[in-house]
């Protein structure tokens, strides 16, 4: 890069700083509003953000695939142990497909801020 090219990139950051805004920033992978549209209602059931995720009979990457959940926004019956999974734990959700099936899913693909999530009932 010439020096002049550099210099107006040094000044435009020391000006970003001092006025206090935040440089723009990429979006992460899972949405930010996502974890606080999640909640366990009075008859233990999630709702949550998720991701579209196939849905497998057992809670096992092994397992067969059932059906399909395509929408981004979705109830959840119950969760138990499984295969551990990207997400940092061994949670699977279960739930009912777009497809009208009903299987489950790791929970990497439910956006939510722990899991399990407190107030859901174990499979």
């Amino acid at each position: 890069m010439k020096l002049r090219t550099l210099l107006a990139m040094a000044v435009a950051g020391v000006a970003l700083a001092a006025s206090g805004a935040a440089p723009a920033v990429a979006a992460s992978a899972a949405p930010q509003t996502a974890t606080a549209n999640c909640y366990v209602d009075s008859n233990g059931t999630l709702h949550c953000g998720n991701g579209v995720s196939d849905l497998r009979s057992q809670p096992y990457f092994w397992a067969p695939v059932v059906s399909r959940l395509t929408t981004t926004y979705s109830y959840f019956s119950c969760w138990t142990e499984g295969d551990p999974h990207s997400g940092g734990n061994n949670i699977w959700y279960y739930t009912d497909g777009d497809d009208g099936g009903h299987g489950f899913l790791p929970a990497q693909r439910v956006f939510t801020p722990q899991d399990p999530m407190p107030g859901m009932y174990h499979c």
